[in-house]
């Protein structure tokens, strides 16, 4: 019997993580990009195991003495149970192999740390019994359902700040979690909170990439009153949103 000794390198672990929870996604979801060969792990991360331009990279474990240039690439991440909505995002090949000095964190783009993608629910997601629900009709400068808005609520104190997408129809769901079930400064009072609204759109073939249309974030002059546990629905008008 003859013994050959095969090695190979990943280029990168992907942790899904849900937006309401912030805790993996325990659910199967699709990951695919063009030339991507994508592998699940024991530990439930999804590890890319192969890109274009990268065969002889990720063929030998010890790292090239000249590693291949920066390359982006772009994932869409898909559930088919439809409780997540589609998104893409986009992943740069190679990350770094470089250990970090003793006592220090591995930096954000090592290949020994898991790159995190948030999925944001659908409208046929079931939120937790203690998150606040808040289910908003997002309409374009004509008033036309509009898709794949990215939507942020904000409260300032105690610090939250939760995002929603939009779908086909229009509807962003987004649960809060953490919301005080009483406001202490005034125990009296009803326990609502004020949250401020901005919002981001672009046209786009895909999936919508919400960090990248987070750094077009724009306020809306409206406000939400919301508690703890409560189902709050609205409709927000991006007036600058013309498809």
């Amino acid at each position: 019997m003859r013994m050959e000794r095969i090695e190979s390198r990943a280029l990168a672990g992907i942790r899904l993580l849900d937006a309401e929870t912030l805790r993996p996604v325990a659910e199967p979801v699709t990951l695919s990009g063009e030339g991507i060969r994508i592998l699940r792990n024991t530990s439930g991360l999804l590890v890319v195991a192969a890109a274009p331009g990268f065969a002889d990279y990720t063929e030998h474990f010890e790292p090239p003495e000249i590693p291949p240039p920066p390359t982006p690439f772009t994932l869409v991440a898909s559930d088919a149970s439809r409780r997540y909505l589609d998104r893409s995002f986009t992943l740069v090949l190679p990350r770094s192999t470089t250990p970090p000095p003793p006592g220090q964190p591995l930096p954000a783009d090592s290949v020994f740390r898991p790159v995190d993608v948030t999925l944001y629910p659908s409208p046929l997601m079931r939120p937790s019994v203690r998150s606040a629900v808040v289910r908003l009709r997002v309409e374009d400068a004509h008033g036309k359902p509009l898709s794949s808005a990215l939507v942020s609520l904000t409260l300032a104190s105690p610090s939250i700040e939760r995002w929603g997408l939009s779908n086909h129809n229009g509807d962003a769901l987004i649960p809060i979690a953490g919301i005080p079930v009483a406001n202490w400064s005034n125990p009296e009072a009803p326990p609502h909170f004020t949250f401020s609204i901005r919002a981001a759109w672009a046209p786009s073939p895909l999936p919508p990439d919400p960090d990248s249309l987070a750094a077009a974030f724009q306020p809306l002059s409206s406000t939400l009153e919301i508690a703890a546990g409560e189902e709050v629905t609205a409709t927000i008008q991006l007036t600058w949103a013309n498809p």
